[in-house]
């Protein structure tokens, strides 16, 4: 089945007929050959020693660079003018001739950087620290891929993704205001973030038990709020599940450890992106970067900026793509504390924690819009300041102020207006959300 209709159908189908063909739709992802292959992959890895494991991963990466300067016109010429010789790579130290790719340069060479015999894609858009959107082109195997790291991954904490069901508190506006959908590609019923709150708990605490799901899985925000209100209604939810897996947010200790506590499971999180090119799991306080998937550099050698070459999307190669996000070695271990763009939530009128992560939206009128910034003051309230890239017109300040309130609901109230005075920190980055004088 073609990559782009199994998502069409998975997204698409009303309800009814989506729980029919569930399990239909859900073969067509673990049956994949790509998939099978990459899983197993993964798990001989497993009991292989670090030194095959670095020569594989050099291998894997000279094999991306000889791909992209074969295929794209970007890193044919970008290779040439810097004295690249891909053919004869042998050592990770001449990498450092190739120069950085920026999600600006990715915006104005969007043409060039596609792979010429790359033909099964899809598109996908992604945000960033400013909130501005990005256009990214993925080949169909890469969703094979990605779907068999993250299940080797989940593995390691009992996860079988033949039987297991999941309880995905993730996304936003899609719901179209309501606070359930069922996704039987991945056999979990997604939960709508943004309406945590004492009035629905309930009816999030019934659908979850409904569907007899033994895993929790979303942002870290929205599952602590949802212990939250479940403690202060004393439903227990100790001992229903088997672990709790975060994405998309940056895990703040005192989440974790409320988390734990309340469903008396461990937690575990991966840190990834839209563009597929980086993974990284959790390993006790920190995460390890897979060296299957990518090759991964540090802009001080160290730490700092992540630089990363991604290895299993082919049609939109990224070679030394340098991240918002930063890693900083943990003393005495091979791992890192990764920090970055995904910090920051907005509160509700009744309590309500809306993540950063639910906080992008991609509407032709944002193509006008430079950067964005949400400032709050007070619960429930928010002034959504615009730095515009051409002149926005009132007609259009409005179109963005009506869609952001959709997206936001009756939880929080939003003012949109534009301003070229964003706020920045001492090192020049801009947050996405920033709260002044805030008492929730």
């Amino acid at each position: 089945m073609k990559s782009n209709l199994l998502k069409k159908l998975n997204a698409n189908l009303p309800g009814p007929v989506k729980k029919l063909l569930g399990p239909y739709i859900r073969k067509q992802l673990f049956n994949n050959k790509i998939f099978k292959q990459q899983l197993n992959n993964l798990r001989q890895a497993d009991n292989t020693y670090i030194n095959e494991v670095k020569k594989r991963q050099f291998n894997k990466l000279k094999e991306a660079l000889i791909h992209a300067y074969e295929h794209t016109v970007y890193y044919k010429h970008k290779f040439d003018v810097c004295g690249f010789d891909v053919y004869n790579f042998s050592k990770i130290s001449e990498m450092a001739k190739i120069p950085l790719l920026t999600r600006a340069d990715i915006i104005e060479n969007f043409e060039s950087l596609q792979a010429d015999n790359i033909t099964d894609f899809y598109k996908s858009t992604t945000g960033g620290s400013s909130g501005a959107s990005l256009n990214i082109l993925l080949d169909k195997d890469s969703i094979y891929r990605e779907r068999a790291f993250i299940y080797h991954f989940w593995s390691k904490c009992g996860y079988d993704y033949k039987t297991s069901r999941i309880a995905s508190f993730r996304g936003g506006v899609e719901y179209k205001g309501k606070i359930h959908r069922y996704n039987p590609l991945y056999n979990e019923i997604q939960l709508n973030p943004c309406l945590i709150n004492g009035d629905t708990i309930n009816k999030y605490y019934s659908l979850i038990n409904k569907f007899k799901a033994d895993f929790i899985h979303g942002l870290p925000s929205a599952v602590y709020s949802f212990c939250k209100y479940a403690n202060q209604l004393n439903q227990s939810l100790k001992g229903k599940y088997k672990a709790v897996l975060f994405i998309s947010e940056n895990v703040y200790q005192y989440q974790r450890e409320y988390i734990e506590k309340t469903l008396a499971c461990k937690s575990y999180a991966y840190y990834g992106h839209t563009e597929r090119a980086v993974f990284a799991e959790q390993s006790g306080d920190g995460y390890n970067f897979n060296n299957d998937y990518c090759y991964v550099e540090f802009d001080d050698g160290v730490s700092g900026n992540i630089i990363t070459t991604g290895f299993i999307n082919r049609k939109m190669p990224l070679i030394r793509y340098e991240l918002d996000d930063s890693a900083t070695k943990i003393p005495d271990t091979d791992s890192y504390e990764i920090t970055g763009h995904r910090d920051g939530i907005l509160y509700g009128k009744n309590g309500e924690i809306i993540s950063a992560a639910s906080l992008y939206v991609h509407d032709d009128v944002m193509d006008k819009v430079a950067n964005l910034q949400f400032i709050q003051k007070q619960a429930g309230k928010v002034i959504l300041l615009i730095n515009p890239l051409i002149d926005i017109i009132e007609n259009e300040r409005k179109t963005i102020e009506v869609y952001y309130q959709k997206k936001l609901g009756s939880t929080i109230d939003i003012k949109v207006e534009i301003s070229n005075d964003m706020i920045y920190t001492s090192r020049g980055k801009m947050p996405l959300i920033v709260h002044i004088d805030f008492n929730q």
